[in-house]
């Protein structure tokens, strides 16, 4: 490794939002900073300022804070605050920084532009899907998704290498003309200190849940391509089996007033909301199976940053049947369902359930698993080698 670097990070991010893309970025300068590199970052402001103190005290050296359009015009993504985010861009010195770590958005190939105006030479953007597919399912159509299509290649086209997190954005990218070795895929990864196993007992205790009922449960923004819809409508099959079997739905997002008035009679199921990021855990540890029934609207593959959790939490997984995850299946802590199918999830959960001890060595094998393989400091490292190569 070189010597130490001074590196800018830059994203449009809500940062006190426990969410993936938060966990992501975050994590990633943590990792950058404890390998002994400086990490400046412009980022939207919260709108707390002692909220603010705490995110740059924790994650940075120095931080730069953006005006947040999000909060001032209700949208649904936060790439608009891209565009507070260049003026800021254009008063930067080029020659303070080694590199540029820019975590893309819809339109972050302008702010991708700006730093290539002001003689930025070393930018690594991080992308993490495929934005053209993930709008269709929000009801976007032509000609907004060509135009989407066309700045996320010229994203990728201005950076020095992109980082992707599964091998379809990266197939996307050169199908569409990108150099193979322009791009690295560097994956998602969970932090074992954090997400780790639990006594059941004690844990469902403290949040008052009877020890004499199974647990299945998910964790995250209830958006319906999530799949928690599959899950409810698998319970009452669970149940006819298994009659003390129960769901625990914890998160909140578009879906969840839809999915609390649609099911209110559906006693097997519990909706408990959004919790924060630092009780993650606890709320994982509750669950006897972690469930990740992710609808497949895309052929590039998922890689969820909850299923890394769930393994570093020591729990057997039940997800659907979609690239990026069913390369783990022979690793023994995934059951994998058919996409879309209740049913076969049904009785997949079904076939867990009965059978105890094997859920118990798949919850073992998974928190083994995920400190050798899953750790930020794994990811941070693909990328500093890359860093250093160029």
């Amino acid at each position: 490794m070189k010597a130490p670097m001074k590196i800018l990070m830059i994203s449009t991010l809500n940062l006190s939002l426990p969410n993936g893309g938060t966990v992501h970025f975050t994590s990633i300068a943590k990792e950058f900073r404890l390998a002994g590199h400086t990490v400046d970052a412009i980022i939207p402001s919260t709108g707390d300022s002692h909220q603010n103190q705490l995110i740059a005290d924790k994650f940075f050296d120095n931080v730069t804070f953006t005006p947040s359009l999000t909060r001032i015009i209700p949208v649904g993504k936060t790439s608009l605050n891209s565009l507070a985010q260049i003026l800021t861009i254009l008063g930067q010195r080029a020659d303070r920084y080694d590199w540029v770590y820019l975590r893309s958005s819809i339109i972050s190939a302008l702010s991708v532009a700006a730093l290539r105006i002001k003689g930025f030479r070393h930018i690594v953007t991080e992308q993490n899907g495929w934005f053209a597919d993930e709008l269709v399912q929000m009801g976007v159509s032509r000609p907004w998704l060509d135009v989407i299509k066309y700045m996320q290649l010229l994203d990728a086209r201005l950076a020095t290498f992109v980082i992707t997190v599964v091998e379809g954005i990266k197939e996307k990218l050169i199908e569409h003309g990108l150099p193979q070795e322009k791009v690295l895929v560097a994956g998602n990864g969970t932090d074992p200190k954090i997400f780790y196993p639990l006594p059941r007992q004690e844990i469902l205790q403290k949040y008052k849940l009877d020890p004499t009922y199974f647990y299945l449960g998910l964790i995250g923004d209830l958006e319906r391509w999530k799949g928690a819809e599959l899950a409810i409508q698998a319970m009452p099959i669970i149940c006819e089996v298994y009659p003390q079997a129960k769901l625990l739905v914890v998160g909140s997002g578009r879906q969840l007033g839809y999915l609390q008035e649609t099911y209110r009679d559906l006693e097997c199921v519990s909706f408990m909301n959004e919790v924060p990021y630092e009780q993650s855990n606890e709320y994982i540890n509750c669950f006897d199976i972690a469930l990740l029934p992710l609808l497949e609207f895309s052929n590039i593959g998922f890689s969820p940053i909850k299923l890394y959790a769930y393994a570093a939490s020591g729990k057997p997984i039940l997800s659907s049947n979609f690239r990026g995850v069913r390369e783990l299946e022979s690793q023994g802590f995934i059951t994998l369902h058919e996409n879309g199918n209740y049913r076969d999830l049904a009785n997949q959960a079904i076939a867990m359930i009965s059978n105890p001890d094997q859920l118990e060595i798949m919850g073992k094998t998974a928190r083994n698993y995920a400190e050798k393989n899953f750790t930020w400091e794994e990811i941070a490292s693909k990328i500093l080698q890359r860093m250093c190569h160029v």
